[in-house]
């Protein structure tokens, strides 16, 4: 539980920060900053159920 819970804070962050850099408007920065946030969380959790069925 607790990966997840890092994950969650390393994309809020991140999405944040990408959302402030990369756009103009407030409105703009919103948008970008949550659909940055649900690819990261998207790909993780895709990625954590392919691996998952990988033994190492």
């Amino acid at each position: 539980m607790k990966h997840l819970l890092v994950m969650i804070l390393f994309a809020a962050l991140v999405a944040v920060v990408f959302g402030v850099v990369a756009r103009n408007t407030q409105k703009e920065r919103m948008v970008y900053g949550l659909k940055i946030f649900a690819e990261f969380i998207g790909i993780g959790l895709a990625l954590a159920w392919l691996l998952y069925f990988f033994p190492f």
